[in-house]
């Protein structure tokens, strides 16, 4: 087994970790359900959700693969930053689907303090620890 397989194997429900795609576009996922095959996980800031081979830690999107490239733990405050935008993104899909004409108000949309240090945080950690 290589380091790459060991490491996606340790993947568990609940953990983030990062993929991208060959263009470079950045995906910070939340896992949701592991098994033997696959890793599923929900995109934090977009809410999307993503099916990884357990194996590869690739996913096919039409053609684009979107490849798992760092699995590292993030510090415990950073973490919960994570955390906390999936839940406000989250509750912004959950409102959108009982009320499609429901919208998060500009204030509430906006990124707070933490939020921008917590994405410009994870930007550079995931990079500098990759599988």
């Amino acid at each position: 087994m290589t380091e790459r397989e060991i490491a996606l194997g340790r993947i568990a429900v609940g953990d983030i970790f990062h993929a991208r795609t060959a263009s470079g576009a950045s995906f910070i996922c939340l896992a949701l359900k592991v098994n033997d095959k696959t890793i599923l996980a929900r995109r934090v800031t977009t809410q999307s959700v993503h099916e990884f081979n357990r194996r590869t830690g690739i996913e096919d999107l039409d053609g684009v693969p979107l490849t798992i490239d760092s699995v590292a733990r993030l510090p415990a405050d950073i973490e919960e930053i994570m955390l906390s935008l999936d839940r406000k993104y989250r509750e912004d899909e959950y409102r959108r689907a009982e009320d499609p004409e429901w919208k998060m108000s500009a204030h509430d949309a906006r990124l707070t303090t933490d939020e921008i240090r917590g994405l410009l945080f994870v930007g550079k950690f995931y990079t500098d620890n990759p599988i």
